[in-house]
């Protein structure tokens, strides 16, 4: 049978401490790579929509101008052009 002295019992309440203090940062550390994929995903995400969206300003600014029914602008003689 074995007997505890005060040292062992101060002993193996900081053996307990630090299991719990270990548990804690496991703990922390888990949250925060949580945090990081969700951002990571998040960016992928958002790259793919700026690239979408790049494409679609291309192609619509690709196209020919429509042509309205409006008078072209003459300018009168001796008029300064800018």
């Amino acid at each position: 049978m074995k007997t505890f002295t005060p040292n062992a019992y101060r002993l193996s309440k900081r053996a307990k401490q630090r299991g719990v203090a270990v548990i804690v940062v496991l703990a922390l550390l888990a949250i925060i790579l949580l945090y990081i994929g969700a951002n990571a995903r998040t960016l992928y995400y958002l790259g793919r929509e700026i690239k979408l969206i790049e494409r679609q300003q291309i192609q619509r600014l690709a196209k020919p101008q429509p042509r309205t029914n409006s008078i072209p602008a003459i300018n009168p003689p001796g008029a300064s052009q800018p």
